[in-house]
């Protein structure tokens, strides 16, 4: 099920749980209608990923615009870490949510807006990731997450600190 319909899904107690990021889980618990049972903590890095196509890198004039553009996207997310209540009344007005429930979900995901390098502690964690997904057949084989990786955009971006993470064995 898509987010929205799980929502009414929920909302309406055709389904009694699911698993959703935000602005759904901010939504549910300000409606008073959920509670968290569980989050990520522990269980994966919290990293997301921009990604563009080898042809795109492989131009020289496009990737200068990738770079402009992971460049734009950073400083926007530093202002937005920087300004949760402008950024909620921001996001808002332009999808219909609820103001608290922007800053709520603002709030929450906060901590995940920071870039930081796609470094070899980034890469491994990943790489972990992707070999227990393989090993519960979530995703049709191994594969080596390195080879889709490309540093030339981290320029002076934190190193990711994010640990190599023991994810248990697909059984």
């Amino acid at each position: 099920m898509q987010p929205a319909d799980a929502l009414a899904a929920f909302t309406s107690g055709k389904v009694d749980a699911w698993a959703v990021w935000d602005p759904y889980t901010s939504q549910v618990l300000l409606s008073g209608k959920g509670r968290v049972l569980t989050d990520g903590r522990g269980l994966v890095n919290g990293l997301g990923f921009q990604v563009a196509a080898p042809s795109a890198l492989a131009d020289k004039e496009k990737a200068k615009a990738i770079g402009d553009f992971v460049e734009r996207l950073r400083r926007a997310q530093g202002w937005v870490f920087g300004h949760p209540e402008e950024w909620a009344k921001v996001w808002a007005k332009e999808t219909g949510l609820p103001y608290e429930v922007a800053l709520a979900a603002v709030k929450r995901s906060n901590g995940t807006r920071v870039p930081v390098a796609l470094d070899d502690a980034a890469v491994a964690s990943e790489q972990q990731l992707a070999d227990t997904f393989a090993g519960l057949k979530l995703i049709p084989r191994t594969f080596r997450f390195a080879d889709y990786v490309d540093t030339r955009f981290n320029k002076d971006l934190p190193p990711s600190t994010t640990p190599a993470r023991s994810y248990g064995k697909a059984s």
